[in-house]
Protein backbone atom coordinates (compact mmCIF):
# COMPACT_ATOMS: atom_id res chain seq x y z
CA UNK A 1 0.00 0.00 0.00
CA UNK A 2 1.07 3.33 -1.07
CA UNK A 3 2.06 6.04 1.73
CA UNK A 4 0.24 9.56 2.15
CA UNK A 5 1.87 12.29 3.97
CA UNK A 6 -0.44 14.86 5.13
CA UNK A 7 1.10 17.65 6.09
CA UNK A 8 -1.50 20.13 7.92
CA UNK A 9 -1.75 23.85 10.02
CA UNK A 10 -5.61 23.99 11.11
CA UNK A 11 -5.67 26.03 14.53
CA UNK A 12 -9.67 26.67 13.75
CA UNK A 13 -9.88 23.31 14.93
CA UNK A 14 -13.67 21.73 14.18
CA UNK A 15 -14.28 25.16 12.53
CA UNK A 16 -11.67 24.88 9.90
CA UNK A 17 -13.05 24.49 6.12
CA UNK A 18 -9.61 23.13 5.86
CA UNK A 19 -10.32 20.76 7.94
CA UNK A 20 -13.35 19.58 6.23
CA UNK A 21 -11.58 19.21 3.00
CA UNK A 22 -9.00 17.11 5.22
CA UNK A 23 -11.94 15.21 6.60
CA UNK A 24 -13.61 14.35 3.23
CA UNK A 25 -10.35 13.36 1.89
CA UNK A 26 -9.54 10.99 4.71
CA UNK A 27 -13.09 9.42 4.81
CA UNK A 28 -12.96 8.88 0.88
CA UNK A 29 -9.35 7.47 1.38
CA UNK A 30 -9.99 5.37 4.21
CA UNK A 31 -7.99 1.87 3.65
CA UNK A 32 -6.55 3.17 -0.14
CA UNK A 33 -3.69 4.39 1.88
CA UNK A 34 -1.39 4.79 4.44
CA UNK A 35 -1.73 7.81 6.38
CA UNK A 36 0.92 9.56 7.86
CA UNK A 37 0.12 12.60 9.26
CA UNK A 38 2.56 15.84 10.30
CA UNK A 39 0.90 18.13 12.41
CA UNK A 40 2.64 21.22 12.53
CA UNK A 41 0.10 22.61 14.97
CA UNK A 42 1.66 20.77 17.72
CA UNK A 43 5.15 20.19 16.29
CA UNK A 44 6.20 22.89 15.31
CA UNK A 45 9.45 22.38 12.28
CA UNK A 46 12.92 23.39 12.82
CA UNK A 47 14.18 26.60 12.06
CA UNK A 48 17.83 27.31 10.91
CA UNK A 49 20.39 28.14 13.27
CA UNK A 50 23.91 29.33 13.53
CA UNK A 51 24.77 25.56 14.20
CA UNK A 52 22.01 23.53 11.83
CA UNK A 53 22.95 25.62 8.72
CA UNK A 54 26.69 25.48 9.06
CA UNK A 55 26.19 22.23 9.16
CA UNK A 56 23.83 21.55 6.69
CA UNK A 57 26.18 23.50 3.90
CA UNK A 58 28.92 21.52 5.09
CA UNK A 59 27.10 18.17 4.38
CA UNK A 60 25.22 18.95 1.52
CA UNK A 61 27.35 21.34 -0.62
CA UNK A 62 30.49 20.58 0.82
CA UNK A 63 30.56 16.78 0.75
CA UNK A 64 31.85 17.16 4.53
CA UNK A 65 31.25 14.16 7.74
CA UNK A 66 30.18 16.16 10.60
CA UNK A 67 31.05 16.67 13.75
CA UNK A 68 28.39 15.12 16.55
CA UNK A 69 27.36 18.53 17.24
CA UNK A 70 26.28 19.58 13.76
CA UNK A 71 24.79 15.94 13.66
CA UNK A 72 22.35 16.63 16.48
CA UNK A 73 21.75 20.22 15.06
CA UNK A 74 20.44 18.96 11.65
CA UNK A 75 18.85 15.87 12.75
CA UNK A 76 15.71 17.14 13.44
CA UNK A 77 15.43 18.19 9.87
CA UNK A 78 16.93 14.98 8.21
CA UNK A 79 13.63 13.21 10.18
CA UNK A 80 11.33 15.74 8.29
CA UNK A 81 13.44 15.35 5.19
CA UNK A 82 13.01 11.22 5.32
CA UNK A 83 9.59 11.70 6.16
CA UNK A 84 8.48 13.20 2.86
CA UNK A 85 11.01 11.60 0.82
CA UNK A 86 9.36 8.39 1.53
CA UNK A 87 5.64 9.56 0.94
CA UNK A 88 4.37 8.54 -2.69
CA UNK A 89 1.61 11.32 -2.07
CA UNK A 90 1.86 14.57 -0.41
CA UNK A 91 -1.70 16.28 1.00
CA UNK A 92 -0.68 19.91 2.35
CA UNK A 93 -3.95 21.25 4.32
CA UNK A 94 -3.97 24.84 5.95
CA UNK A 95 -5.83 28.18 5.87
CA UNK A 96 -4.69 31.34 3.82
CA UNK A 97 -3.29 34.05 6.19
CA UNK A 98 -2.81 37.34 4.63
CA UNK A 99 -2.94 36.28 1.39
CA UNK A 100 -0.52 33.91 1.57
CA UNK A 101 1.09 30.11 3.47
CA UNK A 102 1.14 30.30 7.14
CA UNK A 103 4.54 31.20 8.48
CA UNK A 104 4.44 27.77 9.87
CA UNK A 105 3.85 25.94 6.59
CA UNK A 106 6.41 27.89 5.10
CA UNK A 107 8.84 26.89 7.88
CA UNK A 108 8.02 23.31 7.07
CA UNK A 109 9.11 23.66 3.47
CA UNK A 110 12.32 25.57 4.39
CA UNK A 111 12.94 22.40 6.95
CA UNK A 112 13.13 19.92 4.13
CA UNK A 113 13.98 21.51 0.94
CA UNK A 114 17.38 19.68 0.94
CA UNK A 115 19.76 19.99 -1.72
CA UNK A 116 20.61 16.38 -2.31
CA UNK A 117 17.39 15.00 -1.09
CA UNK A 118 14.55 16.89 -3.08
CA UNK A 119 16.72 18.67 -5.34
CA UNK A 120 20.26 19.06 -6.53
CA UNK A 121 22.56 21.37 -8.57
CA UNK A 122 24.05 19.44 -11.67
CA UNK A 123 26.41 20.98 -14.39
CA UNK A 124 22.73 21.57 -16.71
CA UNK A 125 21.34 23.45 -13.52
CA UNK A 126 18.76 22.33 -10.84
CA UNK A 127 17.15 19.54 -10.99
CA UNK A 128 13.98 18.33 -8.97
CA UNK A 129 14.29 14.53 -7.32
CA UNK A 130 10.31 14.57 -6.16
CA UNK A 131 9.28 13.46 -9.64
CA UNK A 132 7.57 10.30 -8.76
CA UNK A 133 5.63 12.18 -5.85
CA UNK A 134 1.97 14.09 -6.48
CA UNK A 135 0.77 16.81 -4.45
CA UNK A 136 -2.17 18.08 -3.08
CA UNK A 137 -2.85 21.37 -1.42
CA UNK A 138 -6.21 21.98 0.24
CA UNK A 139 -6.51 25.53 1.48
CA UNK A 140 -9.50 27.73 2.86
CA UNK A 141 -9.78 31.42 1.90
CA UNK A 142 -11.59 34.40 3.47
CA UNK A 143 -12.31 35.65 -0.12
CA UNK A 144 -12.98 34.04 -3.26
CA UNK A 145 -10.43 34.00 -5.95
CA UNK A 146 -10.43 33.36 -9.30
CA UNK A 147 -7.49 31.93 -10.94
CA UNK A 148 -4.52 34.12 -11.42
CA UNK A 149 -6.23 36.58 -9.20
CA UNK A 150 -2.75 38.48 -7.32
CA UNK A 151 -4.64 38.43 -3.89
CA UNK A 152 -4.35 34.55 -3.99
CA UNK A 153 -0.74 34.18 -3.66
CA UNK A 154 -0.82 30.10 -2.51
CA UNK A 155 -0.66 28.79 -5.71
CA UNK A 156 2.01 30.82 -8.10
CA UNK A 157 4.27 30.07 -4.24
CA UNK A 158 3.98 26.36 -4.28
CA UNK A 159 4.27 26.17 -7.60
CA UNK A 160 7.83 27.50 -7.72
CA UNK A 161 8.74 25.25 -4.66
CA UNK A 162 7.25 22.39 -5.64
CA UNK A 163 8.09 22.54 -9.43
CA UNK A 164 11.68 23.43 -8.20
CA UNK A 165 11.53 20.19 -6.14
CA UNK A 166 10.04 17.95 -9.39
CA UNK A 167 6.61 16.77 -7.93
CA UNK A 168 5.15 15.22 -10.34
CA UNK A 169 1.60 16.71 -10.07
CA UNK A 170 0.12 19.35 -8.01
CA UNK A 171 -3.70 19.78 -7.56
CA UNK A 172 -4.95 23.35 -5.74
CA UNK A 173 -8.29 22.75 -4.35
CA UNK A 174 -9.82 25.68 -2.68
CA UNK A 175 -12.64 26.60 -0.47
CA UNK A 176 -13.07 30.14 -1.12
CA UNK A 177 -15.65 33.01 0.65
CA UNK A 178 -15.64 31.51 3.61
CA UNK A 179 -16.13 35.39 5.13
CA UNK A 180 -18.63 35.82 2.73
CA UNK A 181 -22.72 34.76 2.49
CA UNK A 182 -23.82 31.62 3.80
CA UNK A 183 -24.89 30.71 0.24
CA UNK A 184 -21.90 31.24 -1.92
CA UNK A 185 -20.20 29.37 0.91
CA UNK A 186 -22.29 26.28 0.72
CA UNK A 187 -21.37 26.27 -3.23
CA UNK A 188 -17.74 26.58 -2.97
CA UNK A 189 -17.57 23.81 -0.18
CA UNK A 190 -19.57 21.70 -2.58
CA UNK A 191 -16.85 22.04 -5.15
CA UNK A 192 -13.92 21.83 -2.93
CA UNK A 193 -15.28 18.12 -1.82
CA UNK A 194 -16.37 17.47 -5.44
CA UNK A 195 -12.79 17.98 -6.13
CA UNK A 196 -11.49 16.27 -3.02
CA UNK A 197 -13.46 12.84 -4.37
CA UNK A 198 -12.09 13.01 -8.14
CA UNK A 199 -8.33 13.29 -6.53
CA UNK A 200 -8.72 10.66 -4.04
CA UNK A 201 -10.35 8.51 -7.00
CA UNK A 202 -7.87 9.46 -9.38
CA UNK A 203 -4.80 8.93 -6.85
CA UNK A 204 -6.19 5.17 -5.54
CA UNK A 205 -7.58 3.92 -8.68
CA UNK A 206 -7.37 -0.05 -8.07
Amino acid sequence: MKTTLVVSYLPSGEQSFSKKLLDRFLDKSHGKTKIVHRNLLKNHPPIFDEVSLEAYRARNYGGQKLADHHSKAIKPFDELVSEIKAADYVVFVFPMHNFSLPGVVKTYIDAVFFHGELFQYTATGPQGLMGNTKAAILYASGGAYEPGNPYNVVPPVLDIDLGFAGFGEKRYINVGGTLGGPDGLAKSLEAAQTQVDKLVADWYAA
